[in-house]
C-alpha cells in the first residue's frame, strides 16, 4: 500500500512540475508578444503622386518589382499659333513614347524616343530613401533620376555634329513629403548638361529647381502644378542673333485614376516634350498665349508576379 502511495505521490509531482513549466512558458511566450506589440512599427507613406511624373518633372513613384509601364506623353500645338486652322494644335504635335521596368522595388530603368528632335535615350530611377514614420522616422522621399539622350535630327552639311556632340543629360533628385491625404509636394533639384550649345559664351550645364504638388479632390480624381526655374538661363537664337532669356516652365494639370491607367491633361508653356527641352528649352510665355495643351497617360502590366507567403 506504501509502495502504491509513492508512486502516486512521484506521479502527481511530476505533472506539477510539467504544468508549471508549461505555464511559465506559456506567460514567456505572452510576455515576448506583448513586447513585440510595445514596440512601434514602421508605416511608410503610400501613393505620395498618383504617376511617375508630375506632368515633366519625375515624381518620388516607382513601378514595383516586376511590373512593365507603358507611357505616351503627346503635346499639342500652341493656341497662339493657327489654332483652329492646325485643328486644334494636332498638326504640329509632339509625341514621347517610354517603356521602363521594376528591377527591384527601388530600382526602375527605361527608354524612350521623341518626335521632336528625334531624340532617344535611356534612364534610370532609384529611390534613395522613403518617407515613413515609427520604428523608422523619415519625413521625406528621396529619389534620383538620370537620364542620357540622343538628338538623331539631321543637320546641314555645313553643320555636322558627332555622337558626343549629339548627346545631353538630365540628373533630377526628387524630394518629396505627403503632408496628408490629399495634399502632397517635392522639391526637385535639376542639372542638365548638353554636350553642344548655341554659342560659346553659355555654359554646357543649366541648374534648374523644379517645384511640384498634387491635391487629391476625389478617391480618383487630382489636381497638380509644377514650376522649374532656371538658375542661369541660356538665350533663344535666331538667324544667329541671341534674343530674350528662355522661359522657365510652367503646368497645371488634372490627374484622372482608373484602374491600370492613369490619365494626366494639362496646360504647359513647354513645347518639347523631352526632359532637355523641357527644362531648358521653353521659348513660350502663359502671358503671351504660348499655351499647349498635352496629356501624358500611362499603363502597366506585371510581368512576374510577387510571390506570396505559404500559409
Amino acid at each position: 500500500m506504501l509502495q502504491k502511495n509513492n508512486r502516486l505521490l512521484k506521479g502527481l509531482s511530476l505533472g506539477l512540475f510539467l504544468f508549471l513549466g508549461f505555464m511559465a512558458s506559456g506567460q514567456d511566450d505572452l510576455l515576448a508578444e506583448l513586447e513585440a506589440d510595445s514596440k512601434p512599427k514602421t508605416s511608410y507613406a503610400f501613393a505620395t503622386f498618383k504617376g511617375t511624373r508630375v506632368v515633366n518633372l519625375q515624381s518620388p513613384e516607382l513601378p514595383a518589382k516586376g511590373v512593365l509601364q507603358y507611357m505616351i506623353l503627346h503635346r499639342f500645338g500652341t493656341f497662339r499659333t493657327n489654332y483652329f486652322y492646325n485643328f486644334l494644335g494636332l498638326h504640329n504635335a509632339q509625341v514621347r513614347l517610354t517603356v521602363d521596368y521594376g528591377i527591384t522595388d527601388w530600382l526602375n530603368v527605361g527608354i524612350g524616343q521623341s518626335s521632336f528632335q528625334k531624340m532617344y535615350d535611356g534612364f534610370v530611377k532609384y529611390r534613395l530613401c522613403r518617407q515613413s514614420s515609427g520604428e523608422v522616422n523619415m519625413p521625406v522621399s528621396i529619389v534620383g533620376y538620370s537620364s542620357m539622350f540622343y538628338t538623331a535630327q539631321r543637320t546641314p552639311e555645313n553643320r555636322p555634329l558627332n555622337t558626343a556632340q549629339r548627346l545631353s543629360f538630365v540628373n533630377e533628385l526628387v524630394i518629396a513629403r505627403k503632408f496628408s491625404q490629399n495634399f502632397s509636394a517635392e522639391l526637385v533639384p535639376t542639372l542638365v548638361h548638353q554636350n553642344t550649345v548655341d554659342s560659346a559664351a553659355y555654359s554646357n550645364s543649366v541648374f534648374c529647381l523644379g517645384l511640384g504638388a498634387r491635391y487629391k479632390i476625389t478617391k480618383m480624381h487630382a489636381l497638380s502644378v509644377e514650376y522649374v526655374y532656371q538658375i542661369n538661363p541660356t538665350k533663344q537664337f535666331f538667324d544667329g542673333t541671341a534674343l530674350q532669356d528662355y522661359n522657365n516652365a510652367l503646368s497645371v494639370g488634372f490627374d484622372i485614376e482608373t484602374g491600370g491607367h492613369v490619365f494626366q491633361l494639362f496646360l504647359t508653356n513647354s513645347r518639347g516634350v523631352s526632359d532637355p527641352l523641357v527644362f531648358t528649352e521653353t521659348p513660350g510665355n502663359w502671358l503671351d498665349g504660348d499655351i499647349h495643351f498635352g496629356f501624358n497617360i500611362s499603363r502597366v502590366f506585371t510581368i512576374v508576379r510577387p510571390k506570396l507567403p505559404r500559409e
